[in-house]
């Protein structure tokens, strides 16, 4: 059995999966106490969905008795597998397991967040829904004040303190004339030294484990000091600042007061992006929108960012020889082989996308704006 909370392995993992022909159970459950508050519910929707999955399929007459036979397997070792100790989780919010008998996979990834519960039988792993939980950048925040300095890193569902230093920073005091400001001069120096430190520490935790991008948490007088003392690399990945109290702050507390200047990066990250599409769209340009268009590039590996809608689907098909994907079922121009109906060709398209190293981008903050392009586009490579 594997089993991770790392997101980005489990999607490379699950990608390059060879299932040999057979097919894999998909099961996502949510974890997240205000949909199923307590374990009675949770067993009652977990029972609910694998036996709404075996009802679905009992009667398929294109599955082999074999087939049939791996899924009841699968299935019961997912129902064993799901004690009270597992569907009480307390870092998790959702779990997600892949399931095949045939090639002994057993996979188990802990979610950030609730994602809507599904069961998926299909002749790859279904991961879009781990794909749209990875997609929000990997964040840091360095919550500093004159004195104490806290690292907090993750996603925008859950952030963990991962350092925490106080300074020996002298405090203020009342006295006058000129000893007054030597002493406050002195406190100056020390805080600049502990900000100084604080980026210092930051910038070697980056260059052992990368973030995309940084928030600053700290009193409104230090946050030009602090800009100041950031290394380039972080600088430009400086999303924001906001304002808390370091010291007495919970880490969820931090995370709730970073998430609006979370989401409003990313809104604004994801218009950008759409803003070049929109600019790629020209006459020669490197932009493409709809669904027969995208798949025939992403055939040709010409996809370097792939755009969809949130929670959008297709059906479609995919040559079993080449794995070509596209929306009519003529035969497959590579080989002439006919290709296969799958149930949502999107799934198959974001899988291939990250095959090819492309950037996935699932479109949740400006919908309306992929509606009028099929809700699916591409930034090309050339």
């Amino acid at each position: 059995m594997n089993r991770t909370s790392n997101l980005g392995e489990a999607i490379d993992r699950l990608t390059r999966l060879e299932t040999d022909g057979h097919r894999v159970l998909s099961l996502y459950l949510s974890l997240d106490p205000s949909d199923f508050p307590n374990l009675r519910e949770r067993h009652m929707e977990l029972d609910a969905l694998l036996d709404e999955l075996e009802r679905s399929h009992a009667a398929e007459e294109q599955g082999s008795h074999a087939e049939r036979l791996a899924l009841r397997g699968g299935i019961e070792r997912v129902r064993e597998f799901f004690t009270d100790a597992e569907l009480a989780v307390p870092s998790a919010r959702g779990l997600a397991i892949f399931c095949s008998t045939p090639i002994e996979l057993f996979d188990v990834v802990s979610l950030p967040r609730g994602v809507p519960d599904a069961a998926v039988l299909d002749a790859r792993p279904f991961i879009e829904p781990l794909v749209e939980l990875a997609a929000p950048e990997r964040w840091c925040v360095l919550a500093i004040s004159r004195r104490t300095s806290r690292i907090l890193r993750g996603a925008r569902e859950h952030l963990v303190e991962v350092d925490s230093v106080l300074d020996d920073v002298r405090g203020r005091h009342s006295q006058g004339g000129r000893s007054q400001g030597r002493y406050q001069r002195g406190i100056e120096t020390e805080v600049d030294e502990h900000i100084r430190s604080a980026c210092s520490n930051l910038y070697e935790r980056f260059k052992g484990a990368r973030f995309e991008r940084l928030l600053i948490a700290s009193p409104s007088e230090l946050r030009h000091r602090v800009e100041h003392e950031l290394h380039p690399d972080l600088s430009q990945r400086l999303a924001g600042h906001f304002e808390i109290d370091v010291e007495r702050a919970s880490a969820e507390e931090i995370r709730t007061r970073a998430l609006p200047v979370i989401e409003a990066d990313e809104s604004r990250r994801e218009r950008e992006t759409l803003d070049r599409l929109e600019e790629g769209l020209a006459p020669n340009g490197h932009g493409a929108t709809g669904l027969d268009e995208v798949l025939g590039l992403l055939a040709e590996a010409r996809v370097q960012t792939l755009l969809f809608a949130h929670g959008f689907t297709a059906p479609g098909f995919a040559c079993p020889q080449c794995g070509r994907l596209s929306v009519g079922a003529l035969a497959c121009p590579a080989d002439g082989t006919t290709p296969e109906p799958v149930e949502d060709v999107i799934e198959r398209a974001i899988e291939l996308a990250l095959r090819q190293s492309a950037e996935v981008l699932a479109v949740r903050h400006h919908p309306d704006a992929l509606a009028q392009r099929g809700s699916i586009a591409a930034l090309l490579r050339y």
